[in-house]
């Protein structure tokens, strides 16, 4: 049945970018929203992914959404402080996440094993 690939299935991730993020308004006030405090540039997507999985809810992508990014006028990358705060708070789900399969890199972006 020829070459599967994940973004062809319906799958759970431990988070999604808030560019393709749908999520409902008591979902999200239940998690307690974006952390505009601590992460106010970037990673606030990633962080409310990663509460909702807490409250013990999934994370699911699928490959019969459609959708049309504009990029913005400013990418944001994220400050050192953001990156620090991401990492101590999440530890455990960075060294281990259950949606990443183990031998692949964490240096690369491009799904290459891990050599």
């Amino acid at each position: 049945p020829g070459n599967i690939s994940r973004n062809r299935l319906i799958c759970n991730y431990s988070a999604v970018s808030v560019e393709c993020l749908m999520i409902r308004r008591d979902v999200f006030d239940e998690a307690g929203g974006f952390d505009e405090e601590n992460l106010p540039r970037s990673l606030f997507d990633a962080d409310l992914c990663l509460r909702v999985r807490q409250k013990g809810r999934r994370v699911v992508v699928t490959p019969f959404a459609e959708l049309r990014w504009t990029q913005w006028k400013d990418v944001l990358v994220p400050a050192a402080e953001e990156i620090r705060f991401f990492e101590n708070r999440w530890p455990g789900i960075i060294e281990n996440d259950p949606f990443y399969n183990p031998n692949l890199s964490k240096k690369r972006a491009d799904f290459s094993i891990d050599i």
